[in-house]
């Protein structure tokens, strides 16, 4: 059953539906929480919230064929807001909180080779995301835009000044659209 019949489903109150919204995205919803708490259990803690918030929310949805990119934008926010409380570190600075998260060597499932895992961690904290999204949650880059509040010049400027930092890095083209 394709997303948007589902999401309409869930909007109804169909719990199973939903359970199958999350089923489609679980995976990459814990890896992305585990990139940005660096530990297991906070993963699934935010995880957890992250369906949570989801589930008294779908209603909200205004576009159910966006729903992937709605619950990564969930998952995003809650794991930032994870960091700000566990590091008593309050900050409106984005920059901070994603400088933290790069300096993590647990990213490592993401990546498939030493190569491009070293070169990942020589990234802009805010490239590093912007990667994260397009790369592994394949969203387009208006999807991006709208989950990081820029432009989506900036979204494509930040993809392109990354590849170009990459490129004389990785031994191998990793990059390829």
């Amino acid at each position: 059953m394709d997303i948007a019949k589902l999401v309409k489903k869930a909007k109804k109150g169909d719990d199973e539906s939903f359970e199958q919204l999350i089923g489609s995205v679980r995976q990459k919803l814990y890896r992305t929480a585990y990139a940005y708490v660096r530990n297991e259990q906070d993963a699934l803690d935010v995880y957890q919230e992250t369906i949570y918030t989801a589930y008294i929310s779908i209603k909200t949805l205004k576009k159910p064929e966006s729903f992937s990119s709605w619950i990564t934008k969930i998952l995003v926010f809650k794991s930032i807001d994870f960091i700000r409380k566990e590091s008593h570190h309050f900050t409106t600075d984005n920059e901070e909180i994603f400088t933290e998260l790069i300096a993590s060597e647990n990213v490592d499932f993401i990546m498939h080779s030493m190569d491009l895992s070293e070169a990942f961690k020589f990234l802009n904290p805010t490239v590093k995301t912007i990667i994260l999204l397009r790369y592994y949650h394949e969203l387009s880059i208006k999807e991006i835009a709208t989950i990081m509040n820029y432009p989506e010049g900036t979204v494509k400027s930040h993809l392109n000044r990354a590849k170009k930092e990459l490129r004389p890095i990785l031994k191998e083209g990793y990059l390829y659209e």
